[in-house]
């Protein structure tokens, strides 16, 4: 009988320290997380920038494409372009923001704590995410009249 009660209370303790040690990483899982989604999201911000630079050469080019009949009504257009390009540098700022205020490091956390703080943050990028995929379907769709 002794002999089962130490093996149960070993079980017990070695399944005490498993949960701890796990418990003590979820943190970790959700930082991962947070940061793969940042990485996929910086892929979206180049495109940001390389769509704002095709549609700035567009508008500059308004002129030329009025005069080849390309484009009718080049107010409306221009009009267009400085949407799309100012949705693209809003979308470019909310990631800058969020760059600025994300902390990586946890220093006087607890694990339940840094994971709430991570869990957030996911939250945070993968809003951020969208909001690059809906400006950059936009101005992809834009800028198939000129292709």
């Amino acid at each position: 009988m002794i002999i089962i009660m130490r093996n149960i209370l070993r079980f017990s303790a070695l399944t005490l320290i498993c949960i701890a040690c796990q418990s003590g990483q979820e943190y970790k899982t959700f930082r991962t997380e947070v940061l793969t989604y940042h990485d996929q999201v910086m892929v979206d911000s180049e495109k940001a920038i390389s769509r704002k630079m095709k549609l700035d050469k567009i508008s500059r080019q308004m002129d030329s494409l009025f005069s080849k009949k390309i484009v009718p009504d080049t107010v409306k257009e221009k009009r267009q372009i400085g949407q799309l390009i100012g949705k693209l540098n809003s979308v470019d700022e909310q990631m800058i923001d969020w760059m600025h205020d994300f902390k990586a490091d946890i220093d006087g956390k607890s694990n339940e704590e840094a994971s709430v703080y991570f869990k957030a943050e996911k939250q945070k990028i993968i809003v951020l995410d969208s909001l690059y995929k809906a400006v950059l379907s936009e101005s992809d769709a834009y800028l198939l009249k000129y292709k």
